[in-house]
């Protein structure tokens, strides 16, 4: 056992030790301040602005509703020396100071504790915007007065950088006394879908933010940045609707205003009734329109509406609640624009023609459907109506005979009849069923042919075509309809001038000009609804001889003079 030291020599040993630590610790302090003042300072690179709009905040009454909410945001900017990043920010927003005049909402991202709230911060890199936009909501308290204010202010720290300015960033918050019309409720995300040539209502609110029953509102829907692919298909008497061409009342409406009387009751929030419709304009799939509220009077001009006014009615919902979201300099206090977005569709429409020859003489036709629309049509259909009088020698290998269905005869339209606005008469001629099995593409003509044999002279006899498949661009199913039209005239009788060939041969399709020089194809016309119309030209048949046009000018000498005719003479022909 190794003895203890005597006393007096423990206690030195103890106090010595107690002395080395003293001594070693007295060095450490010593040196702090001098590594400390070492160490340099982070560079003040970050600067913070404000971003309000408007500037005062609507005094409220009645009740405090989502529309009362405004965005403010603080702005938040700066790079290190050599275009480094700044990383690792945060803004710390204090609203002590407005706490008794306004409340706030802020982004969930961000930490609340009572009137802080500290928001992560994603510094610019220097690839976009040069400013970081820190948004929150705010909205007036009840029973605030004009002129009542206070003070929001803001500090920002990071890890490797510091503000340039020593003391927070203050954003003032003033109550003031006017009117306040807010519009809300739209698409979340703003973007609408539209039926392929249907309509759509647009969702969509207006609140009285003021302290004021407001006796004149108005709304004003215009194309976005120009934008016509949108139409406003309503037809409302308290609305005046700009047209896509001025000088066309009757062509697509692409923007309306307006006016709303009766008065709209302070912290009240409205919707329209009915909704207002949207539609695409033709064959178009996307556009935007830009809304916009005012209690300014109404511009009227344009188209007046006539038909029940569009109203707004009190809202019976909660608006569900908005997240602040960021908007830079220019967007921030603009009207909000909304997408309307559709898509593709095929829109079959009926291919009719004109054909002449003889009595007697076989001629060919092609009738059929095209597609007018951007979406292949699946399987094209056509009913084709062979004018009576005349013999179908050979039909089309995919047409078969067909009863006319009575359920044609009151469709909606078009509609088959002789009552006014009907598109043709109803078929009493040999109707045959024509498909195709394979589709047919946007812009494509599918034709289907007929060799046809008139029993006696025709002046124009008219057969229906039509294409039965319901068109989503056209309400009144137009291009359904169109004729397929023959002329047959007595049996020529003059013989061929010295040096001419002989008469066609049966089975030439030969329609004389007017020159009677030549001789001309049939002709195919698209379904127009009114009885035939101007279409694109299909050949379907051959050349003919000057022996044919020298009895063709021999007939029109004669007086004989050929022409299609109206459809009510052609209904009487038939019988």
């Amino acid at each position: 056992m190794t003895p203890s030291p005597p006393g007096p020599l423990r206690r030195a040993a103890l106090g010595g030790g107690t002395a080395l630590a003293v001594l070693l610790t007295g060095a450490a302090g010593a040196g702090a301040p001098s590594a400390l003042a070492d160490t340099p300072p982070l560079p003040a690179v970050i600067d913070v602005g404000t971003l309000r709009s408007p500037d005062t905040l609507p005094r409220p009454a009645g009740a405090l509703t989502e529309a009362h909410f405004l965005t403010y945001q603080f702005t938040v900017s700066g790079r290190l020396p050599g275009g480094a990043p700044v990383t690792g920010a945060e803004i710390t927003i204090d609203t002590g100071g407005a706490a008794r005049v306004a409340e706030f909402r802020f982004r969930p991202e961000c930490r609340v504790t009572g009137t802080l709230a500290t928001c992560p911060v994603a510094m610019p890199d220097g690839s976009g915007d040069p400013e970081t936009h820190v948004p929150f909501h705010i909205r007036p308290r009840l029973g605030t007065a004009a002129g009542d204010r206070g003070v929001v202010t803001a500090t920002v720290s990071a890890d490797n950088a510091r503000m340039r300015e020593e003391t927070p960033t203050d954003m003032a918050v003033v109550i003031g006394d006017r009117d306040g019309v807010v519009l809300g409720g739209f698409p979340d995300p703003n973007m609408l879908d539209v039926p392929p040539g249907g309509r759509a209502a647009v969702p969509f609110e207006l609140t009285n933010t003021g302290a004021r029953t407001l006796d004149r509102v108005t709304l004003d829907v215009e194309g976005f940045d120009g934008d016509a692919t949108v139409a406003l298909p309503g037809d409302h008497d308290n609305c005046w609707y700009r047209t896509k061409d001025p000088k066309d009342p009757k062509s697509a409406r692409t923007g309306m205003t307006c006016e709303f009387t009766g008065g709209l009751r302070p912290g009240t929030t409205y919707r329209p009734a009915p909704g207002l419709a949207v539609a695409m304009v033709g064959l178009a799939e996307y556009g935007r329109l830009r809304f916009s509220a005012s209690t300014r009077p109404a511009t009227r001009t344009g188209v007046r509406g006539r038909s029940a006014p569009l109203a707004l009615v009190p809202a019976t919902t909660p608006t569900p609640p908005r997240v602040p979201v960021p908007a830079d300099h220019y967007t921030v206090n603009q009207p909000p624009v909304i997408g309307v977005r559709s898509g593709p569709a095929a829109d079959g429409a009926a291919v009719g023609t004109r054909v002449r020859t003889t009595v007697g003489r076989a001629v060919t036709a092609r009738v059929g459907v095209a597609n007018k629309g951007g979406a292949p049509l699946t399987a094209p259909v056509a009913l084709v109506e062979v004018p009576r009088g005349v013999e179908v020698v050979r039909p089309d290998a995919r047409c078969r005979p067909e009863p006319w269905s009575d359920r044609w005869n009151d469709a909606p339209p078009p509609t088959f009849g002789d009552r006014p606005g009907d598109a043709a008469p109803v078929p009493t001629g040999a109707v045959y069923r024509c498909a195709d099995p394979a589709d047919l593409a946007p812009g494509e003509q599918r034709l289907f042919s007929f060799t046809l044999k008139p029993q006696r002279e025709l002046d124009g006899a008219e057969g229906v075509v039509f294409e039965p498949s319901l068109s989503p661009y056209d309400p009144g199913q137009r291009a359904k309809v169109a004729f397929l039209s023959v002329t047959a005239t007595g049996t020529a009788t003059t013989s061929p001038s010295p040096g001419t060939t002989g008469s066609p041969a049966p089975g030439d399709t030969a329609t004389p000009t007017p020159s009677g020089s030549t001789t001309a194809p049939s002709t195919p016309v698209h379904g127009t609804g009114t009885g035939g119309g101007s279409g694109a030209l299909a050949s379907t048949g051959s050349t003919g001889t000057l022996a044919l046009a020298g009895a063709a000018a021999a007939l029109a000498a004669l007086g004989a003079l050929l022409f299609v005719s109206v459809r009510r003479r052609t209904t009487r022909q038939r019988h």
